[in-house]
């Protein structure tokens, strides 16, 4: 085996290239590292129906009678907002404020932002996208 000679500005210039790539990976390794550590879910979507369930009359549990207000009409649970979402063979709904459901269209594409949390079905805790933020695309 012969040996390959190197002037001072090459072994210099190599040094860099070397110092060069091993910043590049460190680097490329830290924003891996960040990803996996963040909760953060961007999609983009198409919005297929928009549902608003009203909430059920509320219901006193020692008389088994509607509780009313002041009014005499019944009182409600809050209504709840929803948004039925389309993507590549994935249809999915998850629940919004009002006011994000009001500036929302059906069958407009949006790209949505949020992250997996734990949603309250049933008086069960499932894992489920929680949108927060649509951006018409």
């Amino acid at each position: 085996m012969s040996k390959v000679a190197f002037t001072k500005e090459q072994e210099a210039e190599i040094q860099l290239m070397m110092q060069q790539a091993v910043a590049q990976q460190n680097k490329e390794l830290e924003l891996k590292q960040a990803q996996r550590e963040t909760n953060k879910i961007v999609l983009g979507a198409r919005i297929q129906e928009l549902i608003s369930k009203e909430g059920s009359i509320i219901i006193d549990k020692s008389t088994n009678q509607p509780k009313t207000n002041v009014d005499g009409s019944p009182m409600r649970y809050p209504t709840r907002y929803y948004v039925k979402l389309e993507t590549m063979g994935l249809e999915l709904e998850t629940e919004v404020k009002q006011d994000v459901f009001d500036s929302l269209e059906e069958f407009k594409m949006y790209l949505c932002e949020g992250r997996i949390g734990l949603v309250n079905k049933f008086g069960n805790d499932v894992l489920e996208p929680i949108f927060k933020i649509f951006t018409r695309i």
